[in-house]
């Protein structure tokens, strides 16, 4: 099993496919397992780099808190590790910040951004929202606070298919890898105190930003603010989704990301 390292933190990885590198960001609570539809897919063209970030699946825990450059770090450690010297960048929620200070530390190392669900700064309603989350977390427990979440997460159309939900659940309830209470306290907190809206004038990566049109945890509002902070960044909008972009509708949003990365 392929781990990466930096800061004492030992960070697990793996890579699966042939051809240009595309390194797959998680969101908070998410391990790389999270992107197993998309790995079906884009594996068939693309090396696909997946990590697991610090404090969540198969990577260490973190014995203090830490910021958002600290986990683009982890993500560059692992580029580091499997020898690639320039990749595609895609992220999603969380993901898609630490992507974004990816491009800010080390823009040599990125030829592409595809940042998903994702914002340059929390409005006050998200950081309410994430504020509670750990609490909520501790008290409920794991499974129980991810079923909790899952209106957050998905849209009315998602919890009429009753196989969505099993598959969802089966993710969470089967991981062997469960992060604990306090792991998920330190990913929040980096994740609230994003804030790169300033600073997004300096990134020089041809970027994508997807929003779903029925986001209510990072509403799209926050995606195109990210899109036009970013010189030449393209945004869209995908219909009848909400944050989950990538498992909702899988077809139409593995075929705007592909084209995107084909562009080259």
């Amino acid at each position: 099993m392929p781990f990466a390292q930096n800061d004492g933190v030992r960070i697990y990885y793996e890579a699966v496919g042939d051809g240009e590198p595309v390194l797959w960001l998680q969101g908070v609570g998410a391990d790389h397992r999270a992107w197993s539809v998309q790995m079906f897919h884009f594996s068939r063209r693309f090396r696909c780099i997946l990590p697991d970030n610090r404090d969540v699946g198969r990577s260490g825990r973190a014995t203090s808190g830490y910021d958002l450059d600290d986990m683009a770090r982890d993500a560059l450690s692992v580029l580091d590790s499997a020898g690639v010297e320039r990749a595609h960048v895609v992220g999603l929620s969380m993901g898609g910040s630490i992507a974004q200070h990816v491009a800010l530390l080390a823009s040599e190392r990125v030829r592409s951004l595809a940042l998903l669900s994702s914002c340059a700064r929390p409005d006050g309603r998200l950081r309410a929202v994430t504020g509670l989350w750990p609490e909520l977390f501790a008290r409920l427990g794991r499974v129980m606070f991810h079923r909790q979440a899952e209106p957050w997460m998905f849209s009315p159309e998602f919890f009429e298919h009753p196989a969505n939900l099993r598959a969802l659940r089966r993710y969470v309830e089967e991981d062997e890898h469960g992060q604990e209470p306090e792991a998920f306290a330190r990913q929040a907190a980096a994740a609230s105190a994003q804030d790169a809206l300033v600073r997004l004038g300096e990134i020089r990566a041809r970027t994508l930003v997807i929003s779903g049109e029925l986001d209510i945890l990072v509403p799209p509002y926050l995606g195109r603010q990210l899109a036009e902070g970013i010189p030449g960044a393209r945004f869209e909008l995908i219909e009848g989704v909400a944050h989950s972009v990538n498992l909702e509708r899988q077809k139409i949003f593995n075929r705007a990301l592909e084209g995107f990365l084909l562009e080259g």
